[in-house]
């Protein structure tokens, strides 16, 4: 049994897709997919980025430009904008006019050594020294391709490089926001880099390493928006892309770029026509290589290292490893909003799948009927649990209420996080946390799987376990939970399905 994400029911494998089966969160059931029903989102945290990026953005009266320290709209009529990791409501904001001056003005003192240095405030802000992000990043890549093509009109200079690969990147990271004109323009500047870099290549004996690593984004990149056009030709001209990028990673020596490259690669490939399957092991193991390597290269603090930390984290939780992508999620979400602000675009991304994630669902036994709730918190020592529902298909909060039940009429869904106590006859495994698997109808007993890899898979009786409403922190002690009488009855094989 599993409960289907749109209309909130605990149905049995034959309601699924073999697909849709093996997700977690998000799977659906048939009859939903048949009728377009949307998957329950409603208590999640809003997404919508526009608002997110609006409130970001709204200066508070008292306000000023950092740089010229005016308040209100400049002489154009543009506005204070910030888009950061600053934070407050006065903190960090400028017009935008106003950074390009400052971005041209550090231009002008560039020694002509590090392109870093050169492309630093056109991509990070100068007050939080983190990244720009959304609207506002682009425009101000927008504004340094235009202010290179003016300052150095040879178009074999490295720098024209610099400044349309930025412009890539921060069309990328909006990649699910992006208009189809966007989308063209990303193939567009793709072609002019790639097309300046092989011009390049034959004015220079010896490459310079960065216009290869150029070269390596640039192909990522147009691979991916390639590659999510969905069509055979299109899967074809990604698998290119991404073994070019390949390559020039090698060139350069960039081991987490050939482990992103092969990722892709090995995904396009398998869309392909007569493409073998891509095990999600080893796509786990690829991207759990990306992030450690970022994590040493970079520090567990960087926007590039948060976020290949939360595809890692996502695709553990797509691999049916629940209790491991939330206790990575929980760590990034930590650490992006110390680091980076409640309202950063990776904190957002992470807080809003943790608040999918970290429901709690069970089935309430009612006049010998199960329906499905949301479990809330436990009281009176885990003798009961409050309880909020039924869960109505499709699902509707305000007709939904909250109140307490006891335990022993409840029944966990599947992969809730629980931690046993009480076992008798095997006591190690009191104080042990895992998932619910499946319930085995012979025996009414439930198929724990431990986050402790040591850990066989161990049938365990419903009341020999409690939900975890939250997963305890890591360590070497064992967590014991005071005893809670286990019910004297198991209900039947068709009541607990």
């Amino acid at each position: 049994m599993k409960i289907c994400a749109a209309c909130c029911q605990e149905l049995p494998q034959d309601k699924f897709s073999k697909k849709q089966w093996q997700f977690k969160q998000q799977r659906r059931c048939k009859e939903c997919i048949d009728v377009n029903r949307e998957v329950q989102q409603k208590n999640a945290m809003p997404t919508n980025e526009s608002t997110e990026v609006q409130d970001r953005q709204s200066p508070c009266a008292n306000a000023e430009c950092w740089i010229c320290l005016g308040g209100g709209p400049d002489e154009s009529g543009q506005p204070l904008r910030r888009d950061c990791s600053c934070r407050g409501q006065s903190a960090g904001f400028a017009h935008i006019s106003c950074l390009v001056d400052y971005a041209e003005q550090k231009n002008e003192q560039w020694d002509g050594h590090d392109p870093n240095k050169f492309r630093e405030p056109w991509e990070f802000c100068a007050n939080c020294h983190q990244g720009y992000q959304n609207d506002l990043a682009v425009d101000l890549a927008s504004k340094f391709v235009t202010f290179v093509e003016r300052k150095y009109p040879d178009k074999q200079c490295p720098l024209h490089l610099e400044a349309l690969v930025l412009k890539l990147e921060t069309l990328r990271n909006m990649a699910s926001r992006l208009q189809p004109k966007q989308k063209q323009e990303v193939k567009k500047i793709a072609s002019n880099v790639l097309f300046m870099a092989e011009k390049m290549k034959k004015k220079y004996s010896s490459l310079p390493k960065r216009i290869i690593l150029a070269e390596a984004v640039t192909y990522s990149i147009l691979g991916r928006f390639i590659f999510l056009e969905g069509t055979e030709e299109s899967f074809k001209a990604a698998v290119v892309c991404f073994e070019k990028c390949r390559d020039a990673n090698e060139a350069i020596g960039n081991t987490s770029g050939i482990t992103l490259a092969e990722t892709y690669l090995a995904y396009a490939k398998s869309k392909c026509e007569g493409g073998s399957q891509v095990s999600i092991e080893t796509v786990l193991e690829k991207l759990q290589q990306v992030y450690e390597h970022r994590v040493e290269i970079f520090g567990e603090n960087a926007p590039w290292t948060l976020s290949a930390g939360v595809d890692f984290a996502l695709t553990l939780e797509k691999a049916n490893r629940l209790l491991e992508a939330e206790r990575l999620l929980t760590k990034l979400a930590v650490i992006s909003k110390r680091v980076h602000g409640p309202d950063h675009q990776l904190t957002k991304k992470a807080a809003s799948h943790l608040e999918l994630w970290t429901k709690r669902y069970v089935m309430v036994s009612c006049q010998h009927q199960w329906f499905l709730f949301q479990a809330l918190r436990y009281e009176e020592d885990g003798k009961e649990c409050v309880v909020k529902g039924p869960i109505a298909t499709p699902r509707n909060i305000q007709d939904e209420t909250s109140f307490t039940v006891a335990t022993e009429d409840i029944r966990p869904t599947m992969d809730s996080p629980v931690i046993c106590h009480g076992l008798e006859s095997s006591p190690h495994l009191n104080g042990k946390v895992g998932d619910v698997g499946s319930l085995d109808k012979d025996t009414g007993l439930y198929q724990v799987h431990f986050e402790d890899k040591d850990l066989e898979p161990c049938l365990v009786n419903h009341g020999n376990m409690r939900i975890l409403f939250e997963l305890p922190v890591e360590k070497r002690e064992e967590v014991v939970l005071p005893p809670v009488e286990a019910p004297l009855t198991l209900p039947g094989k068709d009541e607990a399905a």
